[in-house]
């Protein structure tokens, strides 16, 4: 019997192939290189380490562990530059607020300068419309009050409400009360604490005959100046012809609507003289009664 019949028959080799291959992994494996899963599955985890077994082995090992945290380090170097760019973007954005601020007040300044100017043009135009008027030359004095205005800025409310006044008066001096009327009002608006357009406005009114109207100018007027002479005047002299006129309106109201009544009970053999009218003393009220 040979020996071989009895002999413990040793382990299978390893093919040379698979010797190949393996091999082949290990020294992937000392680059730092990922194991690919049998099947194509995906390379997730590297492949275990053991024990060396090749010589040099250890030394690829740090060389390639060397070598990913060189390259992690790397890595963070965007976000720091990212985080200076955020640094720098926010001072230019804080330097253009400045800028803009800067470029405001300026703009004030510059604004609050051609204002003064065109001011200053606006007065020396109405000194020279009040020259004109002293001389009665109204049509003339007109025309510079105009230009006053329109030169005159949109934020001189109270000169610009003088101009119009001004325009008033030279308007009242050709009878041009209607004009006058419209100038006074502007003016009134613009600065209501300016008291001349009152008092041109309520002359302007008692030309027009709107005696109610210039009554109303007199009584404000008063109102906001109590010491004021001219208007206490003028108080005293346009109420007892307002209080008649009005007395007369009745008068002719009552008449016209006596004769509508007569008109429709006549058909019925009757007129308003039936009917009579009780004032109550007490109460001030009117009780209606009917005699034939």
């Amino acid at each position: 019997m040979a020996d071989s019949d009895h002999a413990v028959q040793p382990s299978k080799a390893r093919p040379c192939d698979d010797l190949d291959n393996w091999q082949q992994r290990a020294g992937r494996v000392a680059a730092g290189a990922l194991y690919s899963a049998p099947g194509g599955a995906a390379p997730d985890t590297a492949l275990e380490e053991g024990p060396s077994t090749f010589p040099g082995h250890q030394e690829q090992q740090q060389q390639a562990s060397e070598e990913r945290e060189l390259s992690g380090s790397q890595d963070e170097l965007p976000c720091e530059s990212g985080s200076r760019a955020q640094q720098a973007g926010a001072a230019d954005g804080r330097e253009g607020k400045l800028n803009e601020q800067e470029g405001v007040e300026v703009f004030v300044k510059e604004s609050a300068a051609e204002d003064a100017e065109a001011l200053a043009r606006a007065e020396a135009l109405k000194r020279e419309g009040n020259e004109l008027f002293g001389k009665e030359l109204w049509n003339e004095a007109m025309i510079k009050y105009n230009e006053a205005l329109d030169a005159a800025p949109r934020s001189a409310t109270k000169e610009q409400a003088i101009y119009f006044a001004n325009l008033a008066a030279c308007n009242i001096k050709t009878q041009q009360y209607a004009y006058a009327v419209q100038n006074c009002t502007e003016a009134i608006r613009l600065d209501g604490s300016y008291f001349k357009p009152y008092m041109r406005r309520c002359e302007a009114f008692e030309r027009l005959d709107e005696l109610d109207h210039a009554l109303s100018d007199a009584k404000a007027l008063l109102a906001a100046d109590p010491g004021n002479a001219w208007a206490k005047a003028k108080v005293e002299v346009l109420q007892p012809k307002v209080d008649e006129r009005t007395e007369k309106l009745k008068t002719e109201m009552f008449s016209k609507l006596k004769d509508l009544g007569n008109t429709v009970l006549g058909k019925f053999g009757l007129s308003v003289d039936n009917f009579k009218f009780d004032k109550d003393p007490n109460t001030g009220g009117y009780s209606v009664r009917f005699e034939r």
